[in-house]
């Protein structure tokens, strides 16, 4: 789907959470139970990497898009509140570090961003003004920036 530039970076960062997703799947639904416990912990290791180095800014910025988009749509739209949620459920599995939860954080993930992709963000295209968008771009290049930049 063609998305408008200042939500490249988000679209990216979509992309690499698809790829984290279909890992988590690939690697425990098939384990060998001998195997379970270390790759859980690996998986665990590994996501937990994925949603500091990545996630918890790209979640951060969505819902100040959000913020955004509920000024012009009013607080009684339902998606807004449905993102925020999803974060706030996909961080709580995140933290429960067990093969059930990392396979539904690897599930709701993948809907997750295929619902910002195919319905939310183009609701968002439609709504921002152009100022708004390019504020909004300036400040998804500047998360992407810090994103890709090596830890100090």
């Amino acid at each position: 789907m063609k998305r408008e530039k200042f939500l490249w970076p988000l679209s990216q960062s979509h992309h690499r959470a698809l790829m984290a997703a279909k890992r988590v799947k690939e690697t425990l639904s098939a384990v060998d139970p001998k195997q379970e416990t270390a790759r859980v912990e690996e998986t665990t290791a590994e996501i937990k990497a994925f949603y500091e180095e990545e996630l918890r800014l790209h979640f951060w910025d969505e819902e100040k898009m959000l913020a955004l988009y509920e000024g012009h749509m009013g607080r009684e739209e339902p998606e807004p509140d449905r993102v925020r949620k999803e974060h706030r459920l996909l961080e709580s599995l995140l933290t429960q570090a067990t093969k059930p939860s990392l396979l539904s954080f690897a599930e709701i993930l993948a809907n997750h961003v295929r619902f910002e992709e195919e319905v939310l963000f183009g609701r968002i295209e439609k709504v921002l003004d152009e100022a708004e968008k390019k504020a909004l771009g300036n400040l998804l290049e500047q998360g992407a920036a810090s994103c890709a930049a090596p830890n100090a």
